[in-house]
């Protein structure tokens, strides 16, 4: 029963979170500092805080939903003592990480490349090959990399 699929995808993921020095969701958020989280941009809508909690919520759905009890919704997946509109950057760097890590077990606890064929449910309600919500998963970090990147210059360019 090979695992080499499933190694590769680890790496992927991996390298879309956090490795890829360019483009990984973490080092993006690597230069932006506390005074950046709650910031709105003239015509913007969204602020880091909003990014970070989006992304976190989400890779919890997506292990919750693929791969457990399918209970894990937007609102629930925070679990913070205070709201997670009050929290440090620090607690809210932790949760994505603690959420990316979810993710990362839940692929390592497959048992072959096979596995990624397997329709699993997404938190919106769909049946999607493994594969597919994997991929969806490294796209996604990849995706609110860049916008972090665009949001935290145009916070530094206004001040």
């Amino acid at each position: 029963m090979s695992r080499d699929v499933l190694e590769h995808l680890i790496w992927s993921l991996n390298q879309s979170f956090q490795e890829k020095k360019e483009h990984s969701l973490i080092q993006n958020l690597s230069s932006v500092t506390t005074d950046d989280l709650d910031e709105v941009v003239p015509g913007g809508g969204r602020t880091m805080r909003d990014l970070i909690v989006h992304c976190a919520a989400v890779k919890y759905m997506h292990a919750n939903h693929a791969f457990g009890d399918a209970s894990a919704t937007f609102w629930n997946t925070w679990e913070g003592e205070e709201p997670v509109s009050e929290a440090s950057f620090e607690d809210l760097l932790e949760w994505l990480e603690a959420g990316h890590e979810q993710v990362i077990e839940s692929v390592k606890a497959l048992s072959a490349d096979s596995e990624l064929d397997a329709l699993r449910p997404t938190y919106w309600g769909e049946q999607w090959q493994t594969r597919r919500i994997l991929d969806a998963i490294a796209v996604h970090d990849v995706y609110h990399a860049g916008e972090i990147n665009h949001l935290r210059a145009l916070i530094h360019q206004v001040h």
